[in-house]
């Protein structure tokens, strides 16, 4: 059950999330196309679970479930868009719009594949051990996010406001994880 409700948690956050995009504003659009907290929900997918392959499979699901609903409104049945004759047989449809939304969205389904299992085995430990390193991985993205762009491109893409933005709330799951670890263990050191 709570992989069926975390898959659609995340289907449900990536359509969320693909609505704020708007080339009207490029501080919304940089908003909306953080990667980072896609790193967030798997580790809580993967957290909640019992045993390591089922964190593993579930922050796997919880990832493609964003990536799937970030992007299926490219998904359509008109058959103009897919440049098809309006005849078209509905099988033709779902198969052309299907395979073309794979091919799409291919290398975003990959990354969801491994850093959603990935994910999901730290949410894992973090709910085993309260493992520093665990918890810092959590926070990780949010940090290297603003600093990989100017790598790749050579410049911040968008206001340089929002990757600030970023690495405070990078600063503020540092500080979450650090005071759940403390009043777990305060918890569990009271209860014995």
């Amino acid at each position: 059950m709570i992989l069926i409700a975390s898959s659609l948690g995340a289907g449900l956050f990536g359509a969320a999330v693909s609505t704020i995009p708007s080339p009207s504003s490029t501080t919304l659009f940089w908003v909306g196309n953080f990667s980072a907290p896609w790193a967030v929900l798997p580790f809580i997918a993967g957290w909640a679970q019992r045993s390591w392959k089922t964190a593993a499979l579930a922050g796997l699901l919880a990832d493609l479930a964003c990536v799937v609903g970030f992007y299926a409104n490219f998904l359509t049945l008109d058959p103009r868009q897919l440049g098809l004759p309006a005849s078209a047989p509905l099988t033709m449809l779902l198969w052309t719009t299907v395979s073309r939304w794979i091919l799409f969205a291919a290398p975003w389904l990959l990354l969801a594949v491994a850093a959603g299992t990935l994910y999901g085995l730290i949410g894992a430990w973090w709910g085993r051990s309260r493992a520093r390193l665990a918890g810092a991985a959590l926070a990780a993205p949010f940090f290297a996010e603003p600093w990989i762009w100017p790598v790749y491109t050579g410049y911040y893409q968008g206001p340089l406001g929002v990757w600030v933005c970023e690495i405070i709330v990078g600063l503020a799951v540092l500080v979450w994880v650090g005071t759940l670890r403390r009043r777990m263990a305060v918890t569990a050191l009271s209860s014995r």
